[in-house]
C-alpha cells in the first residue's frame, strides 16, 4: 500500500537546529512543476511575490519587490504530505526505548475554503461574475478562497465552474499496532493553522509482525496535513 515515509529526526545533546518548513528555489521557465511569480491574485501554478510562504532555505523572503520573469520550485522540508491516494504515512520505530513525538501541521489556515467540483455534486456552488444568488447556490468569483485564505480566481472563469466548501479543520489517526497492546486507533482533531506535538506509545501503535513489522502507520483526512517524527533518547 502506498504511503509517505516520514522523516524521523534523532535528537541528541549536540543536535543541530532543523528548519521544518518547505522553501523555494529559483528555476528556469521550462522546469516541470514550476510556479510563476506574479504581483498579486495568484492563480493556478502561480504564487504572489510577497506570499509569506515564498522563502528560501535561510527562511528569508526570496523577493523584496515584484519583477516579472521569475519562476520558483517548492522544496519539501522537514514536514511531509501524506500519499495523495491513501492519505497515509508510515515510519520505522527503530529504538523502542527512545521517546517518539509526532509533529503534525494543518496547513489550512482558514475555517472554510473552496475546492472545484462537478456540477452534479450535491454541494456544488456555481461561480459567477457578480451579484451571486446564494439561494440558488451561487458565489462571486472573488469570494472563492483557497485553503491558505487567498483568492482562487483573479477573474471570472470563462466556462461554467463549480466549487464546494470544505472545512479547514482536519484529523489524523494513529492506527493501532498488532501487538497485544494495540487495542484502539487514536484520532486527533487538528484545528486550521495548528501545529501539534503528539507523544507516541510504541506498545500501542508499533506493528510487531507481518508486512508492516516495526512500523507505525498514520492516516489523515486531507493532504493538507503534514507530519514528521522526532526521536529523543
Amino acid at each position: 500500500m502506498a504511503r509517505t515515509e516520514l522523516n524521523v529526526i534523532q535528537f541528541t545533546k549536540y543536535n543541530q537546529a532543523i528548519y521544518p518548513h518547505d522553501y523555494y528555489i529559483e528555476v528556469e521557465s521550462g522546469t516541470a512543476g514550476k510556479l510563476t511569480v506574479v504581483e498579486k491574485n495568484a492563480g493556478s501554478n502561480q504564487i504572489n511575490y510577497n506570499d509569506d510562504a515564498l522563502i528560501g532555505i535561510d527562511g528569508l523572503p526570496l523577493f523584496s519587490e515584484y519583477e516579472a520573469g521569475h519562476y520558483v520550485l517548492k522544496v519539501e522540508g522537514f514536514l511531509k504530505e501524506p500519499d495523495a491516494t491513501t492519505k497515509q504515512f508510515e515510519f520505522k520505530m527503530e529504538k523502542p526505548d527512545d521517546k517518539y513525538v509526532l509533529v503534525v501541521e494543518n496547513t489550512a489556515t482558514v475555517p472554510t475554503y473552496h475546492v472545484e467540483t462537478a456540477s452534479d455534486d450535491d454541494d456544488a456552488i456555481k461561480v459567477v461574475a457578480s451579484d451571486a444568488d446564494e439561494d440558488n447556490d451561487e458565489i462571486d468569483y472573488d469570494d472563492v478562497i483557497k485553503a491558505d485564505g487567498t483568492r482562487m480566481y483573479d477573474s471570472n472563469p470563462l466556462t461554467d465552474t463549480y466549487v464546494k466548501e470544505v472545512s479547514g479543520d482536519k484529523q489524523i489517526t494513529i492506527l493501532k499496532g498488532n501487538s497485544i497492546q494495540g487495542i484502539l486507533d487514536q484520532t486527533y482533531d487538528l484545528r486550521h493553522g495548528g501545529t501539534y506535538y503528539i507523544r507516541l506509545e510504541s506498545g500501542r501503535f508499533k506493528n510487531t509482525y507481518g508486512e508492516d513489522k516495526g512500523k507505525v502507520v498514520l492516516e489523515t483526512t486531507d493532504t493538507l496535513v503534514k507530519a514528521a517524527v522526532l526521536c529523543f533518547k
